[in-house]
């Protein structure tokens, strides 16, 4: 079985297509990237989401997002 959602990235505004597979067996936790920053997300799968660029992102950058530890 598969699922397939849409998602606008949290840091630059670039929106993305996120497919999982889910397997017969629990899922576990697997992260995906924004394709245009790098911000990880996580979601629940059997194996890693393909993701696919539907839309640049908005934000005028060329960064790319950093994980703080505050």
């Amino acid at each position: 079985m598969a699922d397939t959602f849409e998602k606008s990235c949290g840091y630059c505004g670039a929106r993305f297509r996120v497919r999982l597979a889910h397997g017969p067996f629990a899922d576990h936790l697997e992260e995906y990237a924004c394709p245009e920053c790098g911000k990880r997300y996580e979601t629940g799968a059997a194996h890693a989401p393909q993701v696919e660029l539907l839309e640049p992102r908005k934000d005028g950058k060329r960064d790319r997002y950093q994980d703080t530890l505050f």
